[in-house]
């Protein structure tokens, strides 16, 4: 009987399956399938308005969205869209040429933060604020 048991081991033995291969893992699949690798952002419509002049808190005082050659543009961001006082908002400028015209950094400290550009280069603008590194908001403007 132990003879018996001895080579059913045997056999199962030389009859087992290797280990599975490992497959490829793509961590990029979720990119992948849109194409273009760019991932959509939906930003609150009112998480940043633009303007010729702010109030004593920052709060667009004089809403515009076309500005002369010279004028000052003023882009007015509310703490209160989920924002807290000591986060980081960038703003980052860009022409309609592609090129951008402006990076600035500021820390929130109140109930908005300002962001200003004097107009140079007439035609279309648009402007991308980021809070700790995420799009949280876009304006567009024009330079007659």
């Amino acid at each position: 009987m132990l003879a018996t048991a001895l080579a059913v081991l045997m056999a199962a033995g030389c009859n087992r399956q290797g280990p599975d291969v490992p497959r490829a893992v793509d961590d990029n699949a979720a990119v992948d399938d849109l194409g273009d690798g760019v991932q959509p952002v939906v930003v609150n419509p009112d998480a940043a308005k633009v303007g010729s002049a702010v109030d004593g808190q920052g709060a667009i005082a004089t809403a515009a969205s076309e500005f002369t050659d010279g004028q000052t543009i003023y882009i007015s961001v509310p703490t209160k869209f989920g924002r807290k006082q000591g986060e980081r908002l960038e703003a980052f400028w860009f022409h309609d040429d592609g090129r951008s015209r402006k990076d600035d950094r500021k820390v929130i400290a109140g109930p908005f933060t300002v962001f200003e550009m004097i107009a140079k280069d007439a035609g279309p603008y648009n402007v991308e604020i980021d809070a700790n590194g995420r799009p949280i908001a876009l304006a567009q403007f024009t330079v007659k």
